[in-house]
């Protein structure tokens, strides 16, 4: 990861390196990322005059002293601070910061002399400070209504408890804890603190075994940013809000000022500074035909409206026990494809749903594409529409993907060999993204004005590996990568469990349409299309049929017509990954012989007629 950010921002450094130290920089509070709802309330005007507005912030917005930040009940933000440090603010949380700056008495000799101040006045919620191994002009406050948290550095956060009283949990290096009019508390690495009132209003901070476990520790969204922007606190004076913003946002992104600069804080009447209502928030526009961004609620609308009802089935031949067989030169077999393919239009379908695989395009990129173009021209000859999966966290094989010859289905065990895509060591491993960043780039650059594509499906259950969030930092880049494609197509990845965790609302927020994953029975899928359509977009559900559990034909294309919900149920052809066999955790101990999924024998022959039937004639 180090590497890779210093080649994103190393050409933007210098000229900053070559500056003179001044005696005062302000400082900035830049947003890394964003889930949910967040705003800022900045000064209209001088400070003595009282007047705020309210402005929502974005990815790669900023401000600075004075602002005050709020998160909604699911908003959650990752900021970088300038002075050197890194925020992380949990929802329904209300913060100022008073100082952002770096200042020194006189006219320093060398950037070292400078005193890098971090004064942040926590009103309500909670937050998370990573700054770094300690150092003399590092000076950090946060100030809570019972007392102050002060240190040079290390990692600590700081979160309001039900009564009322503060939870300060250091979590590496050294912090000192101040009740007010109380003697200094120095609080060690895994030790926590309360800081609180008595009945008598004497503040008091504490030492308190019980909070090592709580979980108001737990910042899901910085837990995986915080390691993606640890190259800033080498070099925390040298590296300039537009490297950032490079790292942070992609191609041409740039830093946006919302305001909250100490000129609004100059009591003379006399002085009118730019004021916060006349600063543009600056938020990337939604997508118009080659704009670039998230399309736009009538865009989005007026494509899927014209559509007409999407029917679809996740594809994979009968030949191939994962992706990386579909794909390698040595096994793709067009000729079992197209005669797939077209049973497949013959049941009604509309659509497939078809996982690509890196590891194979890695080592042959040219033959990759075209044999995936290959498919786009079986596909269409066939009158179906195609969604490619990019990205695959579903691991069931239990190892990395690698082309190579893959082994025999385990028998009697439900798609035994599946492997994901990338695989676990690439998402992790930052210095492997330039090559993931150019297979998307690859994909989707010669494809994004085919009609033959329905729409990028950018990464499958991610989110399914052994740690839930470590996908999160990789999926919010496929996103820019492919934004940075401008595809005519819209671009998506799908909700799947969690919901309302930050994984999942950030698939949610930067998705053109909404889509998701579901095997469970009508009853809950009609639950969960309520919390969905506040999003107020057409909602497609992209994996689902698990006959055993109520998750049939017969169950959910009701759901689906009512709703006008665009559906991709699991498995065509009965073949080498086995899905007709029940999963141990979902087997049915009254009906174990019932297929899964799969809806096709290998000879075409459906294994239910009324199946067939039903897809033939759904519609909204």
């Amino acid at each position: 990861m180090r590497s890779v950010l210093y080649i994103l921002v190393a050409g933007l450094l210098s000229a900053v390196a070559q500056a003179a130290p001044v005696s005062q920089r302000s400082g900035d509070a830049i947003v890394a990322n964003l889930v949910g709802d967040a705003s800022v309330y900045l000064f209209d005007g001088p400070v003595h005059e009282g007047r705020r507005v309210r402005k929502g912030l974005h990815e790669n917005s900023s401000v600075g002293p004075t602002a005050q930040i709020s998160t909604g009940k699911d908003g959650q933000l990752c900021m970088v601070l300038s002075p050197g440090a890194q925020l992380c603010v949990a929802p329904n949380s209300t913060l100022t910061f008073d100082r952002l700056d770096l200042t020194a008495d006189g006219l320093p000799q060398k950037d070292e002399d400078l005193v890098r101040r971090i004064h942040i006045k926590l009103q309500s919620g909670r937050i998370l400070l990573h700054a770094g191994p300690p150092v003399p002009t590092l000076d950090i406050q946060v100030s809570t209504d019972a007392g102050v948290v002060e240190a040079n550095g290390g990692t600590f956060s700081v979160a309001q408890q039900q009564d009322g009283s503060w939870a300060v949990f250091n979590e590496a290096d050294e912090q000192t804890v101040v009740a007010a009019g109380k003697p200094p508390v120095v609080v060690s690495g895994g030790l926590a603190v309360r800081l609180g009132r008595t009945a008598d209003g004497t503040a008091e901070a504490t030492f308190d075994e019980g909070l090592q476990g709580s979980e108001l520790r737990t910042f899901e969204v910085c837990d995986v940013f915080f390691e993606d922007l640890a190259l800033y606190f080498k070099d925390p004076l040298r590296l300039d809000r537009q490297g950032l913003a490079s790292y942070i946002g992609g191609e041409g992104a740039n830093v946006n000022f919302l305001g909250g600069d100490r000129v609004v804080a100059d009591a003379s009447p006399s002085v009118r500074p730019v004021t916060a209502a006349n600063v543009e928030t600056g938020k990337p526009t939604a997508g118009e035909p080659g704009g670039g961004g998230r399309w736009t609620d009538r865009r989005i609308w007026d494509w899927y409206n014209g559509l007409g009802p999407v029917k679809g089935v996740n594809y994979i031949p009968r030949y191939a026990v994962n992706s990386v067989e579909m794909w390698m030169e040595a096994s793709f077999d067009a000729e079992i494809i197209d005669e797939e393919l077209a049973w497949a239009h013959d049941a009604g379908y509309t659509s497939v749903r078809v996982p690509l695989q890196f590891a194979v395009w890695s080592v042959d990129p040219d033959g990759f594409l075209k044999r995936f173009k290959q498919f786009l021209e079986i596909a269409d000859r066939n009158g179906l529409h195609v969604v490619p999966v990019l990205f695959d966290d579903l691991n069931l094989a239990g190892r990395e993907p690698a082309p190579e010859p893959q082994p025999a289905p385990e028998p009697g065990r439900h798609n035994s060999r599946w492997l994901p895509s990338p695989g676990p060591s690439k998402v992790a491993d930052r210095a492997a993204w330039p090559a993931l960043e150019e297979y998307v780039k690859a994909v989707i650059k010669p494809l994004r004005r085919d009609d033959r594509v329905l729409f990028w499906d950018l990464y499958n259950v991610a989110g399914a590996g052994p740690e839930w969030e470590a996908s999160l930092p990789l999926m919010d880049q496929a996103f820019n990568w492919a934004r940075n494609m401008d595809p005519s197509q819209p671009l998506a990845v799908a909700a799947w469990t969690r919901f309302g965790s930050a994984m999942t609302t950030r698939k949610l927020e930067r998705s053109d349409l909404i889509t998701f994953q579901s095997f469970d029975p009508p009853e809950q899928v009609e639950a969960l299309l309520m919390r969905l359509r506040r999003y107020e977009r057409p909602i497609i559900c992209t994996d689902w049929l698990m006959r055993q559990r109520g998750s049939d034909f017969a169950s959910m294309l009701p759901v689906f017509s009512s709703n006008k919900v665009g559906w991709f149920n699991n498995g065509l052809v009965n073949g080498r990954t086995q899905k007709w066999v029940q999963q141990e955790q979902f087997r049915s101990n009254s009906d174990p012989e019932l297929w899964q999924q799969d809806i096709l024998r290998e000879d075409g022959k459906p294994y239910r007629e009324e199946e067939i039937r039903a897809i033939q004639a759904f519609k909204f």
